[in-house]
C-alpha cells in the first residue's frame, strides 16, 4: 500500500508550491482490487496543492479498466502521459516529476534536444513496461514522459508489468524496462 506520511506530504507541498496550472490526475473506473489504493494515493498527492486534483473519469458505457489506470491533464487538456499501475517505490518520483514538468516547473531537456523531439513524425505511442523494484526504470519513464509533454502527437504509458501478465507473455518480455513503440518491442533492459 502506498502511504504518504506527514514528512512526504510536507515535501510535496514545498515542491508543488510554484505550480500555477491546474493539474488533474484522472483515473479510470476499475473493479481491480488495487483501485482503492490508487485512488487513496492520488487523493493524498492532490491534497498537497490547491492546483492539483484527482478525479474519476466518467465510465463509458459501463466499461471498467482491467488495471488501476490514470492520466495527467493540464488546464483541462489531456497530456500524453498515462500510468497503468500504482507508481509507488522508485516510480513515485516519476509521478512527481510528471506533475512538475506538466506544470512547467520541472526540468525539461535542453533546447537542442527539445527541437529534435518536436521534429519526430507522429503519431507515436510508446509503452514502458516496468517493475516497481527496478532501479533503472524511472530514468526511462521520466525521459518518455518528457517527450510526451514536448511533442503533441507522442503518447507514453508507464505499465507495471504485474498488472498485465498477458501482454508481458505476448511480447516475450524478460527484463525491464522494456519499451514498445506502436506495438513493437524497441528495447529491453538497462538503457
Amino acid at each position: 500500500m502506498v502511504m504518504l506520511d506527514t514528512e512526504i506530504k510536507e515535501q510535496l507541498k514545498s515542491l508543488f508550491a510554484p505550480l500555477e496550472k491546474k493539474i488533474a490526475m484522472v483515473y479510470a473506473p476499475s473493479f481491480h482490487a488495487d483501485q482503492a489504493e490508487l485512488v487513496s494515493m492520488l487523493e493524498a498527492v492532490a491534497s498537497t496543492s490547491s492546483t492539483l486534483s484527482a478525479r474519476l473519469l466518467p465510465p463509458e458505457d459501463g466499461k471498467q479498466s482491467k488495471s488501476p489506470t490514470f492520466y495527467i491533464e493540464v488546464d483541462g487538456v489531456r497530456t500524453g502521459i498515462t500510468f497503468t499501475g500504482i507508481p509507488g517505490g522508485h516510480e513515485f518520483n516519476s509521478l512527481i516529476l510528471a506533475i512538475l514538468n506538466a506544470g512547467g516547473k520541472g526540468k525539461l531537456p535542453d533546447p537542442a534536444l527539445t527541437r529534435r523531439i518536436q521534429r519526430l513524425r507522429g503519431p507515436i505511442s510508446v509503452k514502458t513496461y516496468i517493475s516497481l523494484t527496478c532501479e533503472n526504470c524511472p530514468d526511462v519513464v521520466q525521459a518518455m514522459n518528457q517527450m510526451a509533454l514536448l511533442h503533441g502527437n507522442f503518447k507514453h504509458e508507464m505499465i507495471d508489468g504485474g498488472y498485465v501478465q498477458d501482454e508481458i507473455d505476448a511480447l516475450g518480455i524478460q527484463g525491464v524496462p522494456s519499451v514498445t513503440a506502436n506495438g513493437k518491442m524497441i528495447h529491453s533492459g538497462r538503457i
